[in-house]
């Protein structure tokens, strides 16, 4: 079977932690011989000698069959008839004499925009949606017409968690019929439970106080990812000052971000780590006795599922698919999405952590949400888009 998939958002040499978990799925899918995969990656036109050139020009970290295709876009979704206009065009112009079995497009906004046009040339489409391509735009009035007409176009509809695929067939029932849920996978044999003497090896490197408890949030610094939520927990906590709090995500220039930053100046126990590469992630995730996620909103998160994979208990909000991760055996969630019951629930998992079997953990993850589990979910949505 050849399949082509289509991703804004990959990593590239410049970020090589931007869309990880797409570069897992590819590299799974290229490893299996029944299956001919190529990659594609629309990209956004950028003014010369700007940062966002830069980014947006910087080598891709997937196979050398990797295409960028390049579109007009533009900022804060403006003119989103004319972006899928562009993206549609590029689109049709590749796929021209394409032989593609199934094309699988990732993100509803904007990859997706380009579905009703490989329909018209006959192509077989699955739409992957994650979580915020759907939360960030079904309320813009500009967008609904067209994101009405993705959704109804394309064959076979794979949702991140079973919250997302509720609120979005609330909206369009008529989609349950040809909809699925498809976790996010990890690769278990590489996030994997350390030994002590890696642990201490972990903790040295990233020079973090080994006789305190660490904890872990793996999370850009954006609203949506509740990183104030978990600041203001500990700033008003002094129990929790036996607990260093490390914090790894990309930040934007905001006033959100300058707020966060300004919190963890003032605090002794809180230290922020910029994005590093996923090897170099490994490192962080061995040191830490447990992770926090303190989102407002979450399709299916990845790093949750890396730190568990890593035999990390989970201190996490009740959104998205968390509740299918984490229970009495593998963490604590905080029903409440407040800085009060996110510290309650810290200072029970600071107090509790060591209870918690890390090789259990990271054998559930491994079963339900490992290679094996992602091939046996996703391949058959690939054969039931062929028999549309």
């Amino acid at each position: 079977m050849k399949i082509a998939l289509i991703s804004h958002l990959f990593p590239t040499e410049l970020h090589p932690f931007h869309g990880k978990f797409i570069k897992d799925q590819l590299e799974l899918l290229k490893n299996n011989p029944e299956l001919q995969v190529e990659l594609i990656v629309p990209t956004p036109y950028s003014i010369p000698l700007t940062r966002r050139n830069k980014k947006n020009n910087s080598i891709l970290s997937g196979p050398a069959t990797s295409t960028r295709l390049k579109y007009l876009s533009f900022p804060k979704k403006r003119f989103p008839t004319v972006i899928a206009k562009s993206i549609s065009r590029k689109i049709k112009a590749n796929f021209t004499n394409s032989s593609f079995d199934v094309v699988h497009i990732h993100w509803l906004y904007p990859d997706g925009l380009c579905i009703p046009a490989l329909k018209e040339m006959g192509f077989k489409t699955i739409l992957t949606i994650h979580g915020s391509d759907w939360y960030q735009t079904r309320e813009d009035p500009m967008l609904v017409s067209l994101l009405e007409e993705v959704l109804l176009h394309t064959d076979r509809i794979l949702y991140s968690g079973p919250q997302l695929k509720a609120d979005i067939e609330k909206v369009y029932p008529e989609l349950a019929s040809k909809s699925d849920v498809i976790y996010n996978m990890v690769n278990e044999d590489i996030y994997r439970v350390t030994d002590e003497v890696q642990k201490k090896t972990s903790l040295k490197a990233l020079g973090w106080n080994s006789s305190k408890i660490n904890a872990l949030t793996v999370a850009n610094i954006r609203e949506e990812k509740g990183v104030d939520i978990l600041t203001e927990a500990i700033r008003f906590s002094p129990e929790l000052n036996g607990v260093d709090f490390h914090i790894v995500g990309s930040s934007r220039e905001d006033d959100f971000s300058k707020e966060i930053f300004k919190t963890i100046k003032k605090s002794d126990n809180i230290f922020y780590h910029p994005p590093v590469p996923p090897d170099k992630l490994l490192t962080y995730y061995q040191a830490a006795d447990f992770f926090v996620l303190p989102s407002r909103r979450e399709g299916f998160n990845v790093s949750i599922l890396e730190a568990m994979s890593c035999g990390l208990p989970v201190v996490c909000t009740d959104v998205g698919g968390n509740s299918e991760l984490v229970d009495k055996m593998t963490g604590i969630i905080s029903k409440e999405i407040t800085p009060d019951k996110l510290c309650g629930a810290i200072k029970e998992m600071q107090s509790d952590y060591a209870r918690f079997n890390s090789q259990a953990i990271h054998k559930m993850v491994k079963s339900n949400f490992g290679k094996k589990a992602f091939l046996n979910r996703l391949l058959p949505n690939f054969k039931k888009a062929l028999l549309k």
